[in-house]
């Protein structure tokens, strides 16, 4: 789109999760994304896991007994008094001893271990171990090891390898190398269940039961600036979730200078952009330290005395179609180079809208594409011009030509000027546009942070940027007319007036008219002058206008500009009328009146001035004007009387 923030290195699939972060963050700017693969290693185990059970009377009274009674019973006489057959109480008591609860002693006495004091408080004792199947997942990023009941899926993940950037093999810890408490304790701080102390299970030991395999994650890495604190933080993301660990390791790399982010993030280099325009990036300096100013002295901002608005980057573009709304006179606009994607159809439709309502446009251009100079063969480029090459012009040139004003002129030209950074746009000398990528250094790499988009009403800033802009325009207006008068190229002439029109200037463009005596111009400089009167930038009693009509006096009935003059001064006086009847009938004088109706711009029908304007009103309340097609090939000079 035009004017909007230049595109950051953003992966369209994090979009909205970088429009969340910087939401919910103020401050904080995204100003790249991308989204990558990495290996995790996933290795099936076995957990050899022991659960507690209530024991029963039996046992109950066996352990109590060999707790509480002293001397230290025997198995023979528990079963005498408990009136049992003695292999009843040794079978119990060898089972008791299997899990390590119960010893018997070298005289046949019976004593409790530390594991089955513990048990008999808890009022159970262990089962025999069960083996529970489970996954072990080594994560580089996380340097860690957890373990999941279900085995990752496959899944080949169409993305760029983060292990192509970043040493993450170095990061894996083999599962046969992790010892028996290790595992538990992954165990405990997951919560799977398998080893709970307190309750009785525990893990005995584990074995690897199947060979390692390699499983891919996604993972999303973000540059962020903070744009309070002036610091660039790095930060790998999954999901939602950031990982702490891999972020820190992450920026250790980089200040070690061992990985650059311009390849991890595919940025291109600085030097593909224009260099910085001193003048300019001096004003724009100037709006950066006004908008810091002002937004602390918010309250105090008012419509007299101007302020200075940051734009967020999501609202560049609405903001700027909402600001060319306000246009009611022109629009100079200055971009370094022309977007590749063009123009979007929201601002078409806007500038043809400003268009009918009689307001000029002006753009500049620093770098002009060369299949654009071809359609002219020369260093520079007009849209009036695109008509009568018969060459292929580049879609957005086309589009921005197909602009006329109501008089069938181009009301939008785009032409080459000296070389800037920044993106300008002054509307009706009060309001001031203006951006500039933003580069950031950072450990030797430099990342596109964007563009910080400022709307300014401060008059100084505003007059500076229309002033700086409008001498450019100036400057090659005078160029182009110079080559115009060279080469006899009407086209190349009514560029040049389309300018000074624009500029507000048009009593310089009909002095250089009258001063090289090129009369045919005339019905041009007219079609000029009605824009600038519907859009008030001209008034109906501009001295020019007389001037203009004193030049009628000059013309004979077989000029050969006679027709398109004519049919000229009709659309001029219905403007006029339109907006004041009376200016224009003091138009209207004797002698002009008398060059009407002599030269046949009023017909003989017509009896008088009030009779001439009330058709030409008619006329264009039908919206019927009488536009003929506009002959770019050179003429020749027109006869005079004088001559």
């Amino acid at each position: 789109m035009f004017l909007e923030s230049s595109p950051k290195p953003i992966d369209s699939s994090l979009q909205s999760s970088v429009e969340k972060l910087e939401k919910t963050s103020p401050g904080l700017s995204v100003i790249a994304a991308r989204q990558f693969r990495y290996s995790l290693v996933q290795t099936g185990i076995e957990l050899m896991v022991t659960s507690p059970r209530k024991f029963n009377v039996l046992e109950e009274f066996i352990l109590r007994a060999s707790l509480e009674i002293t001397p230290k019973p025997t198995e023979v006489e528990l079963a005498q008094v408990l009136g049992l057959d003695p292999i009843f109480v040794r079978s119990t008591t060898g089972n008791l001893q299997e899990l390590n609860t119960l010893n018997v002693l070298p005289d046949g006495s019976l004593k409790l271990t530390p594991e089955g004091r513990a048990f008999y408080e808890k009022g159970s004792v262990p089962q025999p171990p069960e083996s529970h199947p489970l996954y072990a997942i080594a994560d580089p990023l996380l340097e860690a090891t957890t373990f999941e009941l279900n085995p990752l899926r496959e899944s080949a993940l169409n993305l760029p390898n983060l292990g192509d950037f970043l040493p993450l093999n170095r990061r894996i810890q083999p599962v046969d190398s992790l010892t028996l408490t290790e595992v538990q304790q992954r165990l405990i701080h997951q919560g799977l269940g398998f080893h709970s102390p307190e309750s009785g299970k525990e893990v005995t030991a584990f074995q690897i039961a199947e060979s390692p395999e390699t499983r891919w994650q996604s993972v999303a890495l973000f540059a962020i600036f903070d744009t309070l604190n002036q610091r660039l933080t790095l930060q790998l993301r999954r999901g939602q979730q950031l990982l702490e660990s891999a972020t820190l390791w992450l920026e250790t790399l980089q200040s070690e200078g061992k990985i650059s982010l311009p390849e991890l993030f595919e940025i291109p280099c600085q030097e593909s952009f224009p260099p910085e325009n001193p003048e300019v990036e001096a004003r724009l300096e100037k709006v950066r330290t006004a908008a810091t100013t002002h937004e602390d002295n918010a309250e105090e901002n008012t419509p007299e005395t101007g302020s200075v608005i940051l734009i967020p980057e999501s609202q560049i573009h609405t903001q700027f179609l909402e600001s060319l709304k306000t246009a009611n006179h022109q629009v100079l606009i200055y971009l370094p180079q022309f977007p590749e994607q063009g123009i979007d159809s929201r601002l078409l439709q806007g500038l043809e809208s400003l268009v009918k309502r009689g307001v000029w446009i002006l753009m500049g251009q620093g770098t002009i594409p060369q299949e654009s100079s071809d359609c002219r063969g020369d260093s520079r480029i007009a849209s009036t011009d695109i008509e009568s090459t018969g060459k292929s012009c580049p879609q957005w040139l086309t589009q921005l030509a197909a602009v006329k004003t109501a008089e069938g002129l181009s009301a939008i030209q785009v032409l080459e000027l000296e070389q800037s950074h920044a993106k300008e746009v002054v509307i009706d000398r009060q309001i001031y546009v203006c951006s500039a990528p933003n580069w950031l250094t950072y450990g030797g790499d430099c990342l596109p942070q964007g563009e910080s988009l400022y709307q300014v009403t401060l008059p100084e800033i505003v007059s500076d940027a229309y002033q700086f802009l409008s001498s450019q325009l100036q400057q090659r207006a005078e160029s182009l007319w110079q080559q115009a008068i060279t080469h006899q190229d009407e086209s190349l002439a009514t560029t040049s007036l389309s300018i000074w029109g624009a500029l507000g200037m048009t009593e310089n463009a009909l002095q250089q008219i009258q001063d090289q005596g090129w009369l045919e111009l005339l019905p041009i400089w007219l079609k000029i002058a009605c824009q600038g009167l519907r859009s008030q930038q001209m008034s109906p009693d501009d001295p020019s206008l007389n001037q203009a009509l004193s030049q009628l006096s000059e013309l004979t009935p077989d000029s050969p500009e006679l027709d398109s003059l004519c049919e000229a001064w009709r659309q001029v006086i219905a403007v006029i009328a339109d907006r004041d009847s009376a200016i224009a009938l003091n138009l209207l004088s004797e002698p002009v009146w008398q060059d009407f109706t002599r030269l046949g711009i009023a017909s003989e029908a017509v009896e008088s001035p009030d009779a001439f304007i009330s058709s030409q009103l008619a006329q264009l309340s039908q919206n019927q004007p009488r536009v003929k097609s506009k002959n770019t090939q050179p003429k020749k000079r027109s006869r005079y009387k004088s001559d």
